[in-house]
């Protein structure tokens, strides 16, 4: 992929779709699944994903360093390089996004007891990160209106 095709504003809006998407999931009382929760954890996890990876588009982060070995789908990794270029998070955002790094295992069946973090927790981070940087998202997208908002 070239570097002119993934821009900070794909990112936060495709980021913006998933963790809609995981929201409207969440609401939704007409689930009739064993795990219902699985898909929504996996859909804010990669949104969360999503918007850490547009702010670093806006850090001017190459895609190929996105998509690379060191950051990829590390979500520590991913949070650190986020935070040396400023963004803040608190210690408990940051402990949260770094046990995200075992969200694989939504993905997957695999039986045993395990800590997930709560549907609410995923939604407040995707909340957080849209609105922390949101607009210089938007700035640098030559856009003049408001991000859209995330429900």
């Amino acid at each position: 992929m070239s570097e002119d095709r993934v821009t900070p504003l794909g990112l936060f809006h495709y980021a913006h779709s998933y963790a809609e998407s995981a929201s409207a999931l969440r609401r939704s009382n007409s689930i009739n699944a064993t795990h219902a929760d699985s898909p929504i954890r996996f859909l804010y996890t990669h949104a969360i994903e999503l918007y850490l990876k547009s702010y670093l588009r806006l850090s001017e982060v190459t895609v190929n360093e996105l998509r690379g070995r060191d950051l990829g789908h590390n979500m520590t990794a991913l949070r650190k390089r986020a935070q040396s270029f400023g963004l803040n998070l608190n210690l408990q955002q940051e402990e949260h996004i770094d046990h995200l790094n075992d969200a694989i295992l939504d993905r997957y069946i695999e039986t045993g007891i395990r800590t997930v973090l709560q549907l609410e927790t995923l939604y407040e981070l995707c909340l957080f990160l849209h609105e922390e940087f949101g607009s210089l998202i938007y700035r640098d997208g030559k856009l003049t209106r408001s991000p859209i908002k995330l429900n």
